[in-house]
């Protein structure tokens, strides 16, 4: 749904929200919120402390996790969700260039969001995601992709294409066209609206449409004179077609590694003979995608969107008219800060919403359901495990991995994320737990307890009534979920009541700590935060 907020701010000031301010959360339990938002871990035993022993200065951690270097990796995992690129296989594979089918083939719809997550994060004007005259790309899409990526470099950076493509930030990404493809018949309509959605919120899908009956959709040419003619097709054709027909030198053979490569500056024109259309920006005649570029960029609703969404994905809910105030005045910092993402995000988290600590606050959100992306990175930093299967990242893939059973979208099939646990979700959470669980202890019994994440107080060689095991759940319970609880308290009797009875089935400690550990990384607040 995309608010209007342009025309609301026309009508005069904007006025302050309407609800009246109810509980906020508590400083730690923001700093929980915090950090997994702009840093997907959680909040470290020194961060931790720096709360208690100040609460106020909550608001500077904030501040230093919007400036940490895994916020652009957050960005990106964000923005997957708006993009929906990320896919497990493609028309053309790999090898076809000399790359590695598994890291090419996760590498490409990766490109617009590193190049989205880029802007944000080096806090460049939003308008670059349009406007660059770069990509980004790494040793595997250089293989195959007309780049000047460095010889005998590795990982992501900052290139261009050498193929003479119009600078257009990730309108002129292959990533982003090898996943909306086209057919002769939809002659790129199916890109406009993707432009659409994704860069201005307006979805020509979801518009209600009401077809005359007699037309007859089998036959091309009655097709043809209906988008003309017909009134109900002429709303949305009337400006999706023009959008589609800048789009044209990305008509490839995605079945051929060289043209799918490539851009096609020979085909620009070929709207002349698919719809005969030229092309403009409602109303706008323009030429060249760097045309269609910069009056995205120009558009009142391009940042419109982006507060839009970057309240979505912050909030975990679809903004309402009830938002409109608020949203409003995070436009205007927005736009105050020259469109700078980091300004926005940091708005959105000084909202009341944002913090609320209970559901009385109207569009409040105390607890929101992370992602899978999310829950491998926090189990990953806390444990050091990450869950793979030969090369496959099993909370980021379908096709070896279990990405939309643990909640998430796979670009295709699945186009937004679970705001609620369901049974699979709770599924994947054990598998992952008990996985990550024995593996740090595994790992962890090799080190000294100063090289240590979690397992700080013991020596993997107690017995039963060994004082220093409570102490140790104790310590998990600070390290996991950032709280102080009681050492003669309930959660460190379970705890050692638990660890007693795995013991007692074979004498074995390493399965006894790998069963509290297991226990407490399945605890829902894992899940909601």
């Amino acid at each position: 749904m995309m608010l209007s907020l342009l025309a609301c701010t026309a009508n005069g000031p904007v006025d302050e929200p309407a609800f009246v301010a109810n509980a906020t959360m508590d400083p730690l339990r923001l700093l929980t919120r915090a950090s997994l938002d702009l840093r997907g871990v959680r909040p470290t035993e020194d961060e931790i402390r720096a709360i208690e022993d100040a609460p106020e200065s909550v608001e500077d951690l904030i501040d230093r996790f919007l400036a940490d270097p895994r916020f652009e990796d957050r960005m990106r995992d964000l923005f997957s969700e708006i993009y929906l690129t990320r896919a497990d296989h493609w028309y053309v594979d790999g090898s076809s260039y000399g790359a590695d089918s598994i890291p090419f083939a996760q590498s490409v719809g990766e490109e617009p969001l590193h190049l989205v997550a880029r802007v944000a994060a080096e806090d460049l004007p939003w308008t670059d995601i349009v406007l660059a005259d770069w990509t980004m790309a790494n040793d595997q899409l250089a293989k195959g992709w007309p780049t000047d990526y460095p010889d005998g470099e590795t990982g992501w950076r900052p290139v261009h294409y050498t193929d003479g493509r119009p600078a257009a930030g990730v309108l002129a990404t292959n990533g982003m066209w090898w996943r909306y493809t086209t057919t002769a018949s939809n002659a790129n309509r199916g890109r406009a609206n993707a432009v659409s959605r994704i860069l201005l919120c307006n979805d020509y899908l979801v518009r209600p449409i009401f077809f005359e009956p007699d037309v007859d959709l089998l036959d091309a040419e009655a097709v043809s004179d209906a988008i003309r003619n017909n009134e109900s097709c002429v709303n949305c054709h009337s400006s999706l077609d023009p959008l589609a027909s800048y789009l044209f030198g990305f008509s490839a053979d995605y079945y051929s590694a060289t043209d799918a490569a490539a851009y096609h500056p020979e085909r620009e024109h070929d709207y002349r003979d698919y719809t005969g259309v030229e092309p403009s920006y409602y109303g706008e005649r323009g030429y060249t995608l760097t045309d269609l570029a910069h009056q995205i960029a120009a558009d009142p609703r391009f940042p419109d969107c982006a507060v839009e969404q970057a309240w979505e994905l912050l909030l975990r809910r679809d903004a309402t008219e009830g938002d409109r105030d608020a949203m409003l005045r995070h436009r205007e910092v927005f736009l105050a800060s020259g469109l700078r993402f980091k300004a926005l995000v940091r708005s959105i988290m000084d909202d009341e919403r944002y913090r609320a600590a209970d559901v009385d606050l109207e569009g409040g959100v105390p607890a929101k359901m992370v992602t899978p992306d999310l829950l491998a990175t926090q189990i990953e930093d806390l444990t050091g495990f990450r869950w793979s299967y030969y090369g496959y990242d099993i909370l980021r893939s379908d096709l070896y991995g279990l990405r939309t059973l643990a909640g998430g979208s796979d670009g295709l099939t699945v186009t937004s994320n679970a705001t609620a646990p369901n049974t699979t979700v709770f599924l994947v959470q054990q598998r992952l737990a008990e996985s990550a669980a024995a593996y740090a202890v595994d790992t962890e019994a090799l080190l000294s307890p100063e090289e240590r994440r979690l397992f700080t107080e013991i020596g993997f060689s107690e017995q039963a009534d060994d004082p220093a095991i409570a102490r140790q759940v104790q310590t998990l319970h600070r390290r996991i979920f950032g709280t102080t609880v009681a050492l003669d308290g309930e959660e460190v009797a379970v705890g050692v009541t638990l660890w007693s009875s795995l013991y007692a089935v074979g004498g074995d400690t390493m399965l006894a700590w790998t069963g509290v550990l297991s226990a407490l990384l399945r605890d829902p607040e894992i899940l909601l935060y």
